[in-house]
This record gives C-alpha cells, structure tokens and sequence, in this order.
C-alpha cells in the first residue's frame, strides 16, 4: 500500500528551519529594538520631555538672553523680564514678568546672583552726543526683583558717559550677598583728563545699602566686571590719547588692562596686562568666562572668530593661552554653550569639517594651558555642561542636520563615554544653551520658539 501522508521532515531540517526562524526573529528584533532606541521608546535609554513653557513672542534681537537662578528660569528680552517656575507642579509656568516704564528698556543683567534676588537694569536709549548722557538716557537704572515672584526690592541710578547702550557692555554684576555696578563719569567723547573718573560700586544685594567704592587706576574706564567668591575682577580700559583741536578724544596708545579688587572693602589688590606678550586695544573683544578661577575668552578683533583663552592665578599672575584653534579643531567662543569650566579643567567642544561639521570634546588643564584628553564624538554636537565629575553634551542628528536627537555622558577625568539616551521628543531648536536642573535638562530657546522645554530621563 502507498501512503497519502507527504514526505516526514527529518530532524536535521527541522532544527534548520527552527534556526533560520530563530536568527529572522532575532534580526527583526535587533532591528525593532535599534528603531525603538533611536526614537527614544525604550526605557533607560531614552530622554523624554517633561514640560513645555509658553512659546516666547517674536524679537528683534534685543535680548539679554537666558539663565537659571535657584528654582526659576529666566528670559531676559529689551521689553520685560520674565521668571518661569521649575519645581514640581510649577512646570515652566510663567511666575511674573517685569515691563520696564515708559518707552525704557532693558539693557543690562546679572547672571551671578544668589538663589533669591535678580539684579538687571533698564534705561531709555538716546541719540549720539558729546556730553554725558542726558538725565533719563542711557542704561542708569538697576533695579534688583525678588526672583521668586518679581517683586521689586530695591533701585538705584548709576552714573553713565553717553545716551548709548553699547552692545557687550557688562556693567553689573552680583554674587553671593553683594552687587557691583560700574559707574563712568567720563567725557562722552573718551577724552582722558585729570577730571575724568569712574568708579565702581558694592551694594547689598538684598536692601541695596551701600557696602563700599572702588576708584580705578588712573586713566583707566570699565569696560567688564564680574564678582568672584574672593575677588571682584573688572576688564579695564586704560590710557589713550589727549583731545583734539575739535576737543574730542583719542584712543590711540589705550591698552586693555584686567583688575582684581577685594570683595568685603574694594581695594585694589592688582592690576595687570590681558597679554602680557603684546597689547590689546580697545577694539578686542572679550568675555570673562568664570571667576573662579578667572578665565577670559579674548578675541583680537571685534568678535570672537580667532583669538585665546586666559587664564590667571588668584594674585593675578597669568597662566599659559589655550588657542581657539588648535590640533583638535576650532573652538566657537563666541558660543557659550561651547565651553564649560569646573576647577581647573576647561571642556570644550571643538569642530573639524570630515564630509560635514564634526566635533570633538577636549578637556584643558587651566594651569598649564596643555591638552588633558580629548574624544571624537560619533554626531555633531550643539551644546555641552559639565556638573561634578560628568560632562554633558547634546548631540545632532547628522553631519547635514542640525537636529537635535541624543544626549551623551562622559566621565570628566578621562573622557569616556559613560551613557547614551535618544531624545523622543522634538528638541526647539536653535538652542541659546542648556541648564541642568533637578535631574532634568532645561533647553532654552531663542526667541518666537518655546522659550524653555525640560526634559527627564526615562
């Protein structure tokens, strides 16, 4: 008799066709589980966004920008100040908005302040003159505001040598219980005359009381001041040359020099050259980008394209330059999302071009002014911060976007590589900077977006 049944599968191909199933599903799950992480929907590999402020209303470009001080996150715009809240339940809520009176407008802030008050300034920007700014014109007001609901604390006026607000000026600022305001009594067309003076001046951050005042060195005008936890530091402009037939004042010989001065009674503890090699003149620019220790981003020209870090000992002796260009790419110090200093170590990101913009992530010994260790990262990167003994960067996308898709963690002694998250949620961008807070990454945007999102591990 002839069976009706077909032919029996062996076992040998039975274990075949079992293999070939295994390894399929084995790839389709390799392959859903790259797509799931690449999306962010896996958990411990995934960022996800917590909360979204307000979008920001259109600028002109008038911003002072953005920073973080205790639990609130603030927006510095030309027409109002702006605190949002960051604690559970508040959630990028916007807690008070100051409007400047009348048609005046903010132009200056202090990014230094203690975890209660906010210290800014406004003032109503008049035409070009020859004499001194006019009562009512000019930056002159610097108001300090309760952080946690706006309220105002206490004002003062400041003495200011033209209607004009000059864009970079850093005239304030705060740190720990004191505010430090510069004030210029000079001549509007920068004559340097035996009656020309400025000075600058200590206030109490909370009650605005007067704690002290500090002439500067003869000849010399702030330019910058920032307040250490020792030292109050202040770039300097010093010297030049006498007017002219017409009686308006030279530049020509004015050097920029960088002071320190004590915090609890504003004497002058020194007071030395930015470049101790050759000078640097009125038209360089520069960005004092911690106090402690002092390290300045000093451009040649009037920005930030080439130029050097610089980096002082607590009485003033300089340490050795990190170039903005160097083996390990180019710095943009213009960008201060790009550097980031703890101790003594300054991490930055550094970009090459390979077949589109790359970058790397160098870390510098502030003292020496060497290359510590540095890391080609896989992706782009947009922004970096570094906390305690980690370093976070924001990673693009591609080489031809630049979206912002991962988040990567990398051990500040060594540079390794210590985590990886994908960020499932659309990141704002272009991004001013990013904070980390609470556990989460605050994004700041740049205005007409949203103006901060935060994002949580997940």
């Amino acid at each position: 008799m002839y069976s009706t049944r077909g032919p029996m599968m062996s076992g040998r191909t039975l274990a075949k066709a079992l293999t070939t199933t295994v390894v399929a599903l084995a790839v389709i799950g390799s392959i859903t589980a790259w797509i799931l992480s690449d999306n962010g929907y896996l958990p411990g590999d995934a960022m996800v966004r917590a909360w979204s402020a307000a979008k920001d209303r259109p600028t002109d470009g008038h911003a002072n920008g953005t920073w973080v001080v205790g639990d609130v996150a603030v927006r510095s715009r030309f027409d109002a100040v702006t605190g949002f809240g960051l604690v559970d339940g508040q959630n990028g809520k916007e807690l008070w908005e100051y409007v400047p009176p009348g048609r005046a407008q903010i132009c200056g802030s202090a990014r230094h302040a203690d975890a209660s008050v906010l210290l800014v300034a406004y003032g109503e920007e008049g035409g070009e003159t020859s004499e001194p700014a006019p009562q009512g014109k000019g930056c002159a007001t610097v108001l300090a505001l309760d952080v946690k609901d706006g309220r105002e604390l206490w004002a003062a006026q400041r003495k200011v040598a033209t209607g004009r607000f000059g864009q970079g000026s850093q005239f304030l600022d705060a740190g720990g219980d004191i505010a430090v305001v510069a004030h210029d009594h000079r001549d509007a067309r920068l004559a340097r005359t035996k009656d020309d003076h400025t000075s600058l001046r200590a206030l109490d951050l909370r009650t605005g009381k007067p704690r002290w005042t500090a002439d500067m060195p003869d000849e010399c005008g702030t330019h910058k001041v920032s307040v250490g936890k020792e030292q109050v530091f202040a770039v300097l402009e010093c010297g030049g040359g006498d007017t002219d037939d017409v009686g308006v004042g030279s530049t020509d010989g004015a050097e920029l020099m960088m002071a320190a001065f004590d915090r609890e009674t504003g004497a002058l503890n020194w007071n030395v050259p930015m470049d101790d090699r050759r000078p640097l003149n009125l038209s360089a620019t520069v960005v004092i980008e911690s106090t402690d220790p002092l390290v300045l981003a000093v451009g040649r020209s009037t920005n930030l394209d080439t130029g050097t870090h610089f980096s002082f000992g607590k009485d003033g002796r300089p340490r050795p330059g990190i170039e903005f260009d160097g083996d390990y790419g180019k710095i943009a110090a213009a960008d201060a999302s790009q550097t980031a200093i703890v101790g003594e170590r300054m991490y930055a990101l550094a970009g090459f071009w390979q077949k589109g913009q790359r970058h790397r992530l160098v870390a510098f010994d502030l003292t020496t002014g060497e290359e510590v260790w540095k890391v080609t990262l896989d992706d782009p990167a947009a922004a970096l911060s570094a906390r305690g003994d980690r370093i976070t960067v924001l990673g693009e996308w591609s080489t031809q976007s630049s979206s912002i898709s991962y988040l990567f963690e990398h051990d500040a002694d060594n540079g390794e590589e210590l985590d990886e998250r994908h960020f499932r949620d659309d990141v704002p961008g272009p991004i001013s900077v990013f904070y980390e807070h609470g556990g989460r990454i605050i994004v700041a945007g740049w205005g007409g977006g949203h103006t901060f999102t935060a994002f949580e591990r997940w």
